[in-house]
């Protein structure tokens, strides 16, 4: 008599919107750090500032009058004045650094994990960091341009500029935002193939 064998193999199929959300993050990380790095998220004339640093661009006849009081001077840069909203921007854009990142690793760890159960938790976690980072970010856009009309007047300038760091920072939370709709968006976490094949063994000979 055949003797028969069946054997059940499961099969997980990775969706290509997490690889796709994980990318967006990885890249939302890294525009937000040259965002914070970089000193021109205003300008007018020679003068450009960033969350901690201003400067003051060298030639130029611009260069040749500081734009505005305890400016530095052409060539130099310094800390930038210590105003209270450019603390809260700063503090909000290094948690969303700090968010995205901890996201990022619970994405690559909800992808490499074997565990179904595992696998839920993890996605879960990064979406939700996801859209703590999100909400930091589009804060800080908001607070950053707010604040600093009001002040407007006090500088004794009223043409400013916002320039490419606050572009920058933008485009991170573009990607951010991505991020967390496509992670929405793939409610099945998982696609999940059973594969039943059986097996007929031939009797063994006396």
């Amino acid at each position: 008599m055949v003797a028969q064998t069946t054997t059940i193999e499961t099969v997980t199929v990775i969706r290509p919107l997490k690889i796709t959300a994980l990318l967006c993050l990885i890249i939302s990380l890294g525009l937000m750090i040259a965002a914070l790095s970089t000193n021109n998220w205003l300008r007018t004339g020679s003068y450009h500032t960033g969350l901690f640093n201003e400067c003051t661009d060298s030639g130029g006849l611009d260069s040749l009058v500081k734009p505005i009081n305890g400016s530095p001077l052409p060539g130099q840069c310094q800390k930038t004045k210590d105003y209270a909203y450019v603390k809260a921007v700063i503090s909000l854009l290094i948690i969303s650094c700090i968010v995205i990142l901890f996201a990022s690793i619970s994405n690559i760890l909800g992808l490499k994990s074997d565990d179904h159960h595992r696998k839920y938790l993890y996605h879960k976690v990064a979406t939700g960091l996801t859209f703590l980072a999100v909400l930091c970010d589009i804060l800080s856009l908001i607070i950053f341009p707010a604040c600093f009309y009001n002040i407007m007047s006090m500088l004794q300038i009223r043409h400013w500029e916002l320039d490419y760091s606050y572009a920058i920072a933008w485009g991170a939370f573009s990607f951010a935002f991505t991020a967390l709709l496509l992670k929405i968006c793939d409610k099945e976490h998982e696609e999940v193939y059973y594969k039943e094949k059986t097996v007929y063994n031939p009797p063994e000979l006396a």
